[in-house]
């Protein structure tokens, strides 16, 4: 059981922690604490601060300044990863709407220094919507089609159309499809291969000689020898699809746009 003096000294041990003399002195630490941190404003300097007054009168202005030196440091770094460190650590902050932007726009010029389709895609993974989407996705199109031209291929051109239906480059794709569908056709000059290309492109361009082809072809079987006599594939053409005078089919409209 506590003695009376014992009971004695813990009063006035209380008395002396709650007089105003003692919270001044409190408060005079605390001042001068908070003075010393945001004078070197650095973060070590505010924790510093918040483990001797984690409850103290300075604390949230504490809190603040650190989310603002270390969203500063993330600027001056300015790299995806750094922004993206701050919007772990603050997803809430004072800064994530500047934040979100800066990061999306480093990243999209990360892929316009490319200018691959591989770029745009991977922005795109990441950034599906906004302003800076739609120009990804234009440069997509527009880098894709540029290496279609290169090797003339009728599956990639097809796959071009079901990416891109409605781009800028989607009439050149088709007329490429229809094109190459009609060579592949007067390269082997049979009725069976004719009739395939006016089943897929019944409105072509090259329906009408290729309709005529098949009138000249025994239905169903291919020329003898390479040809009936005094005939060839629609047109007077080569099986390469040029003309007599050594010209492509697409000699004229289409081959100005191709170039």
């Amino acid at each position: 059981m506590p003695t009376r003096s014992m009971t004695l000294l813990r009063a006035s041990l209380l008395a002396a922690i709650l007089s105003p003399a003692s919270v001044l002195l409190v408060s005079c630490g605390e001042i001068r604490a908070f003075s010393k941190a945001a004078e070197a404003d650095t973060i070590p300097a505010y924790r510093e601060y918040l483990e001797a007054y984690p409850s103290g009168s300075h604390a949230d202005d504490v809190y603040r300044r650190v989310e603002e030196v270390f969203y500063r440091q993330m600027v001056k770094e300015r790299t995806p990863d750094s922004f993206d460190r701050y919007l772990k650590e603050y997803p809430s902050g004072r800064h994530v709407e500047e934040a979100t932007s800066v990061r999306r726009q480093l990243i999209y010029d990360a892929a316009l220094k490319k200018d691959t389709p591989e770029a745009y895609r991977s922005f795109l993974r990441e950034c599906p919507e906004g302003p800076l989407a739609w120009n990804a996705r234009e440069r997509l199109e527009e880098v894709t089609f540029r290496a279609l031209a290169k090797h003339e291929d009728e599956l990639a051109y097809s796959a071009f159309l079901q990416e891109f239906p409605a781009g800028r480059h989607a009439p050149e794709a088709r007329a490429a499809v229809e094109r190459l569908a009609y060579l592949e056709a007067a390269a082997t000059d049979r009725a069976d291969t004719y009739e395939t290309f006016l089943a897929r492109h019944p409105a072509s361009r090259y329906a009408p000689s290729v309709r005529e082809r098949l009138e000249a072809l025994s239905p169903g079987e291919p020329r003898a020898d390479g040809g009936l006599p005094n005939s060839g594939p629609p047109d007077g053409s080569s099986p390469d699809g040029s003309s007599p005078d050594g010209s492509s089919p697409d000699s004229g409209p289409f081959q100005g746009e191709r170039s």
